[in-house]
Order: C-alpha cells, then sequence, then structure tokens
C-alpha cells in the first residue's frame, strides 16, 4: 500500500486554521470575551469579578450565542498617578486630623458658649455681646471643616476611581502588594463584536464595542509587574 503525500494531509488543516481565524480570530480578546460571555451566561460571578467590571446580564442583556471580533483599535497608553494620588490623600488626612484636633480644642475652651450659639441659631434668634465674637471664630471653624471634608473627599474620589482596575488587573491574592505604592500605566484599546443574542424574544444579531484594559505597576520588588486584561465598559456599536 502506497503512502499518501503528507503535503495533501498537511494542506486542509492549513485551510481550516485560516478559515477559523477570519470567522472567528482575535486571539487574546476572543478568549477573554469567550470566557466573559460564558460566565454571564450561568451567572459565574466569581470567575466575572476577576475579568471584568461590567456585566452582560442575561436577564436584561440576554445570552452571547455566537461572536465575531470585527475590529481591535490601536492600544492606548495612559500614565497612572497611583503613587502621587494615594501620598495626597494622606497628606489631606493627615491635615484634617491635625485641624480636627485644635478644632476640639476651642470648641472645649468655649463649649458653654458655642451650645448657647447653638441654640440660638435653631431658634432662628440673634446671638450678642461676646458670644457673637465667638460665633464669628465658631463660624470660621465650621467653614474650614467642610473645605477639609471636601479636600480629602475630592482625593480620595480620585484614589477610588482607578482602584478597581488596577486591583483586577494586577493584584495576586496569593502574593497581595499594596498597589498605591507604585507608578503605573493603563493601556486600553476597544473591541467590537458581531454577536448573535438570545433574549425572550428570540435571537437577534447584536454589535457591540468593549473596552479592555490591561494595568502595568513599575519596579515591583525590582521588576514591572504586567497585569490581565479586564473588561471594563460596553456600549453598542455605532
Amino acid at each position: 500500500m502506497s503512502r499518501p503525500n503528507s503535503k495533501w494531509l498537511i494542506l486542509p488543516a492549513l485551510v481550516l486554521a485560516v478559515v477559523a481565524v477570519a470567522c472567528g480570530g482575535g486571539g487574546e480578546e476572543k478568549t477573554l470575551l469567550n470566557k466573559y460571555f460564558m460566565a454571564s451566561k450561568v451567572s459565574d460571578n466569581m470567575t466575572l469579578s476577576n475579568i471584568a467590571t461590567v456585566v452582560f446580564d442575561p436577564k436584561s442583556d440576554g445570552q452571547m450565542m455566537s461572536f465575531n471580533i470585527v475590529g481591535v483599535s490601536e492600544p492606548k497608553v495612559t500614565v497612572l498617578t497611583i503613587k502621587p494620588d494615594a501620598e495626597a490623600l494622606r497628606a489631606a488626612v493627615d491635615e484634617e486630623k491635625a485641624f480636627t484636633e485644635k478644632k476640639k480644642a476651642f470648641q472645649d475652651a468655649n463649649s458653654d458658649v458655642i451650645d448657647r450659639i447653638i441654640k440660638a441659631e435653631g431658634a432662628n434668634q440673634p446671638v450678642r455681646g461676646k458670644d457673637a465674637a465667638v460665633q464669628a471664630e465658631w463660624n470660621k471653624w465650621r467653614e474650614q471643616t467642610a473645605e477639609h471634608a471636601k479636600k480629602v473627599s475630592e482625593v480620595r474620589k480620585k484614589v477610588a476611581a482607578d482602584q478597581p482596575i488596577i486591583e483586577i488587573s494586577c493584584q495576586d491574592q496569593r502574593n497581595p502588594i499594596d498597589t498605591t505604592a507604585y507608578d503605573g500605566e493603563v493601556v486600553s484599546k476597544e473591541v467590537t463584536v458581531d454577536g448573535q443574542v438570545k433574549t425572550d424574544a428570540g435571537t437577534s444579531p447584536k454589535k457591540y464595542v468593549f473596552t479592555l484594559q490591561r494595568v502595568t505597576l513599575k519596579n515591583v520588588n525590582g521588576k514591572d509587574v504586567v497585569g490581565r486584561w479586564v473588561i471594563t465598559d460596553r456600549k453598542d456599536a455605532q
């Protein structure tokens, strides 16, 4: 019996591989999105919490039955201000703490007068005499209290804004690190998907744009920590 020519066995496999790439390619994007849609179908929240910050709810969004990646944008790199933001927050909290101690000292030294001032203000009555001078000073303390609280809130909000993607992308629960102690950058890209989505009304074509992001922390124990890709946004394609 003659042996078949090996090149004719290899050729169909190559053709099938090319067809597979053309129909569904996408490499790491395809793998991540496939995992995302599979976990979404069965409400596997543990898996989803490790790969995404946005949901594809089977009750409201339907179930992705099949999809093709039809476009991937050029990656964009943004510098993260993790470390300076964390330092600014610590400084703001320390300032607020020192201020609060001074305010308490003033309040303790004038507690009787401040009680009368608060009662008069509550009854919408004027404050006169020496109490009026203390009221003016007390008003300054109250204004500065609001200013300190606003500053801490704004800096804390800035620190918190990047934490979900940083924690999911870079954090390893087996070897946790303080992600606020390092500089870093985030790479973002948009992936356009054509899919068949099943809802109670039936299966219909849908087109979405997903944002994928990956964080790199710089010089962690002498080397960069390159995080995993995370799905951070979803919108309907135009």
